[in-house]
């Protein structure tokens, strides 16, 4: 890859300050560590700014940035050499958040699959529409769905909760 000029970063650190924050919470949740988050984070971020001249042109370059670390945290994910520090990490309840009921619901939900996690991260957390969230995990509308239908029942099942209504589409 070669270096960039001074020129080609226009626009990018703005960029960087107003979506690294979201990106990094976003990819926590999928892998359960803040500190691996971040490194994940970082490394989207490094491929955005090698391809900031072309992706800086699509109409929603956050969308190409989260695919990117979403992508790369679910590879983290399945790699299993960090898996027990991760889940370490994330079974602990002030790990993420201070409120038990909180620490319920986020420790259910790292106990889902990769895609899972980052379908219900990106469908409740970051609230985006399921669109969206195909584009970003590379995947279908209807797979996305079907995802977000299966992490539901899954959470009911690990929450002990009753998935009423579950009306997916």
């Amino acid at each position: 890859m070669p270096l960039l000029s001074s020129g080609d970063s226009v626009g990018f650190d703005d960029f960087f300050v107003g979506q690294f924050q979201m990106v990094q919470r976003s990819v926590a949740y999928v892998v359960g560590d803040r500190c691996v988050a971040e490194e994940i984070a970082q490394d989207a971020f490094v491929k955005l700014l090698q391809n900031w001249a072309k992706v800086s042109r699509y109409e929603r370059p956050d969308l190409w940035v989260r695919r990117v670390a979403l992508r790369d945290a679910q590879r983290e994910r399945r790699r299993g050499w960090r898996r027990a520090a991760i889940e370490a990490t994330a079974s602990s309840p002030t790990a993420i958040a201070a409120d038990s009921q909180r620490a319920d619901v986020l420790d259910a939900v790292a106990v889902l699959a990769p895609k899972q996690r980052a379908v219900v991260v990106l469908f409740y957390y970051e609230d985006r529409p399921m669109d969206e969230i195909a584009s970003i995990l590379g995947c279908s509308i209807s797979t996305g769905w079907s995802q977000l239908h299966n992490a539901r029942k899954r959470l009911g099942e690990l929450l002990r909760e009753e998935v009423a209504g579950d009306a997916t589409g």
